[in-house]
């Protein structure tokens, strides 16, 4: 067995450890797409060089300033790309080290709810035998029994009366006649018609004998809100009346540890949601950033274009292209040192280009694997899978599946298959007479804090509840086919 903290420890580590390499690959991919275009201007230097071999006059100078103005133009949206690049690299930076704080945040406060729980589990047997001979403890079990047995007659009551309502009120609600004059308030304060009108209402009240059968419709309809009313009144008092019954069971707990235990889980349950929230909302910053950074990485931004066509505008023009022919077919030797250094350029530039396709491909599969893995971990808080109780009895799904799954040989589908198959809910000590159903445990423990178990509410699973079990479901549990990773 391996607890669900330690569970989604390993998953976050793996996040880590995937955010790190999609950095590392960014950074590779942006460094290649710099050496590109200062290889190209390292070409036309190269040409510059040729041309005062083999140009001369006015065509030489108005190559040479052609030339200057689109390396001029290349390099100024160069500069501004960099800088976009820059601020989206800070922003990138800055979210990686806030997720990797409330990561370390969420351990930290997972470790002490845990030893938080482990030390009030550890004493309640101790307090149902302390509660068991407390006097005061007994009479509030008679009063819990009283307003629960009453909650559950009103609530009955009000049930029936609804039923009948349903049914008497069949025979009125078919009568149009009857329904007209109902929904208009003919004989009561609300009634406003006047003339030809009225009278023509007063006949067909006479006709439908309507002056007695209101008060009776009346009655049908206003018993059964009296009775919900009420029923809703007791069991209000009966859930205040097992609330006192927690609390008492509470004091009994905090005076045996000499502290409040299960105040201080409920704090870091509390913390805990905050910091999930506040984690999912960064990662889905994350996410939109490296949509706004994919076309700079692909060099598809409107900057990268228009540099990559200046460079590319001269490299490809027929002056250089003449030139380029003119010093093969007769060369010097400042001819030929310069045609090898733009060979030797040329080959680099071909060498990179498919490394930098490479490695976009990769940084693409590395941010789908990532955005998976994070929607897990955020699945996996959700349904509170590392709350104190929560257990997985298969190891390797913080070992050798966790890896598959970050290595994208295991869909996030598949590995929420197995994470449900195997996840169990220990059940913790005492029970038969603290802490009725869990009422004033914390969440985690399976109590009636917000931050896992039951509501709290009458009705349903009754008094209380009893937080999570091994078969729990939320929607039918897992991925679901059409889930988007």
């Amino acid at each position: 067995m391996i607890s669900g903290r330690q569970t989604l420890g390993s998953i976050e580590h793996s996040l880590a450890e995937l955010r790190q390499e999609e950095a590392e690959r960014k950074a590779r991919v942006e460094q290649a797409m710099r050496d590109i275009n200062e290889l190209r201007s390292a070409e036309l230097d190269a040409y510059r060089e040729l041309a005062r071999f083999r140009l001369r006059g006015s065509g030489d100078g108005m190559f040479g300033r052609r030339i200057d103005r689109d390396e001029a133009q290349a390099k100024a949206r160069l500069e501004q790309r960099e800088l976009a690049l820059s601020a989206l690299r800070s922003q990138r930076n800055a979210l990686t080290s806030d997720i990797a704080a409330l990561v370390d945040k969420r351990r930290r406060l997972a470790r002490e709810r845990d030893a938080a729980g482990d030390r009030l589990d550890a004493i309640l047997d101790q307090v149902d035998d302390r509660l068991a001979k407390d006097p005061a403890y007994a009479r509030q079990q008679e009063r819990v029994e009283t307003a629960r047995t009453t909650a559950e007659a009103a609530r009955a009551k009000a049930t029936q009366a609804a039923a009948d309502r349903q049914e008497k009120g069949a025979a009125y609600e078919a009568d149009r006649l009857f329904m007209y004059l109902w929904q208009r308030g003919f004989g009561t304060p609300d009634y406003h018609a006047s003339g030809l009108i009225r009278m023509l209402d007063r006949w067909v009240a006479r006709l439908v004998r309507f002056d007695d059968a209101r008060p009776n419709y009346a009655m049908l309809c206003e018993i059964p809100e009296r009775l919900e009313a009420y029923a809703t009144d007791r069991e209000a008092e009966a859930v205040a009346e097992e609330t006192k019954l927690g609390a008492m069971s509470r004091a009994a707990a905090t005076e045996l540890a000499g502290e409040d235990l299960a105040a201080a889980v409920e704090r870091a349950e509390q913390e805990l949601t905050e910091t999930a929230a506040a984690l999912e909302a960064l990662e889905a910053e994350q996410s939109e950033l490296a949509t706004r950074e994919q076309p700079f990485l692909a060099g598809e931004d409107a900057d990268f274009r228009a540099a990559e066509e200046a460079l590319l505008r001269s490299l490809r023009s027929d002056e250089l292209s003449t030139l380029w022919q003119e010093a093969l077919a007769t060369p010097s030797p400042e001819d030929e040192a310069i045609v090898r250094r733009l060979r030797d350029l040329d080959g680099r530039i071909s060498a990179i280009t498919p490394q930098i396709e490479a490695d976009q491909a990769d940084l693409r599969d590395i941010v789908r694997r990532r955005e998976e893995l994070a929607k897990v971990a955020q699945r996996f808080r959700k349904k509170h899978y590392d709350n104190w109780d929560s257990s997985f009895d298969n190891n390797d799904l913080a070992g050798v599946l966790i890896g598959e799954l970050a290595k994208g040989a295991l869909s996030g589908a598949d590995y929420w298959a197995r994470t449900e198959k195997s996840h169990r809910r220990r059940k913790r000590r005492g029970g038969a007479i603290g802490f009725p159903g869990g009422v004033g445990l914390p969440g985690s423990m399976g109590g009636t804090f917000p931050g896992g178990g039951s509501d709290g509410g009458f009705g349903g699973g009754g008094f209380g509840g009893g937080g999570f079990d091994s078969g729990d479901s939320f929607g039918g549990g897992g991925f679901e086919t059409g889930d988007k990773f």
